[in-house]
């Protein structure tokens, strides 16, 4: 499985219980967020208990079935292994249990004409790994769908496509938080992907501006722990859910704007560098943003991240404040198309509104863009409303 993974949908059992099965023999097949595949057997013997239904969810290391090498193993031995592992009374099959104590296994029913069950009512609806990932992708209010396709009328991701063209046409239905559908590249970006093919010098553009810093500076205490970088990315990510064009990714020959902000952060670790995410940063405080930023880095250090977490940004930013480069070009990590580099805090000089000179601390915020995505003049305005924020005076747009 892959090493993201931390549990799948058990899909389909290919034999039933009591069955023999060989080695090498496909026994069930198994889904996750990336794919679907069928385990084999390891050993040859009998299927004497499922422990995990059709349908149903299991963590990674957790038991499914037991196979035993003999067809009659003892219900005392069976109980005493179900005793020791955490699935016990998850089984889907009904077993009978002779009054000798042993367990013997079941015959198959023989199907009659027509049966009519009615489902138990399920406290939750049950969806699938793959179909949550997919409307969260596509921005769609789960809660829009009462049941899906699957078993038991498991949501699975054929029914999130579905449910996504139904409602695009549906004025009265929005959708939640997440990515839109995506705009097709203009003529001129087009024309600037043509010209500037991946790993050619001029493919990423460049602008720059200083920041009064006063303002973020009155908000750092000792007390709150707020960081300077911290501070910028706050605002930056408030601004990016107002202006999702500079939120964006490319995937093929089409642009996608999200709404929400996943933040991709830029750590330095004793082996190398690692870009853990911050998801849904805009929804933090401040406080809470920096603390977020402070344990990522910090798990990063001691190499004790989970693969998820560097999984699926839309912005980066890189804060070398802490190591006294006040100016740098950051860079970008595809296929998000923008990253902002956050510089020191620098003393400098302007002049006063009663004339002579002023000086103040000012933090240099440096953007890098694709230009196959956006361009100097998208640039340029965005750093100006960021400014905004950010400054001593400004208001909020």
């Amino acid at each position: 499985m892959g090493v993201s993974d931390e549990s799948a949908i058990l899909s389909k059992w290919l034999v039933r219980g009591g069955d023999r099965v060989c080695k090498g023999q496909p026994v069930f097949s198994l889904e996750t967020d990336k794919a679907t595949f069928q385990y084999e057997a390891e050993s040859d013997g009998f299927l004497v208990r499922i422990l995990t239904g059709e349908g149903e969810e299991a963590a990674v290391g957790s038991p499914v079935g037991i196979l035993s090498d003999t067809g009659d193993f003892e219900g005392t031995e069976l109980e005493a292994l179900l005793n020791g592992t955490d699935a016990a009374g998850k089984g889907v099959e009904a077993r009978g249990e002779a009054e000798t104590g042993k367990t013997e296994p079941l015959e198959p029913a023989a199907a009659p004409d027509s049966v009519h069950v009615r489902p138990a009512p399920s406290p939750a609806r049950r969806i699938s790994p793959r179909a949550k990932k997919k409307a969260d992708e596509l921005g769609l209010d789960l809660n829009l769908m009462q049941s899906g396709s699957g078993p038991e009328g498991r949501i699975i991701e054929r029914d999130v496509w579905n449910a996504d063209r139904a409602f695009s046409g549906n004025g009265s239905v929005r959708k939640t938080r997440g990515i839109y559908p995506g705009r097709p590249l203009t003529q001129d970006d087009r024309v600037n992907a043509r010209r500037m093919p991946e790993g050619r010098t001029g493919q990423t553009g460049f602008a720059s501006r200083l920041v009064d810093a006063r303002k973020i500076l009155a908000q750092c205490t000792p007390r709150n722990g707020l960081t300077p970088g911290a501070a910028v990315c706050r605002e930056l990510a408030q601004l990016l859910v107002r202006m999702p064009g500079m939120n964006i990714r490319r995937h093929g020959d089409r642009i996608y704007e999200y709404q929400t902000v996943h933040l991709r952060l830029t750590v330095e670790t004793p082996r190398g560098t690692l870009k853990p995410v911050i998801r849904c940063a805009e929804a933090y405080t401040a406080d809470e943003l920096a603390a977020l930023m402070r344990n990522a880095a910090e798990r990063c250090r001691v190499f004790a991240s989970k693969p998820q977490e560097f999984q699926e940004g839309t912005f980066t930013v890189a804060d070398l404040s802490g190591y006294g480069t006040d100016f740098f070009t950051p860079e970008l990590t595809p296929p998000e198309l923008c990253a902002l580099g956050i510089g020191a805090v620098t003393m400098q000089a302007k002049t006063g509104r009663q004339g002579g000179h002023e000086v103040y601390p000012a933090i240099r915020l440096t953007l890098a863009y694709d230009r196959a995505g956006a361009d100097a003049l998208r640039a340029a305005v965005f750093l100006n409303e960021l400014a905004v924020r950010l400054e001593p005076g400004g208001t909020e747009p």
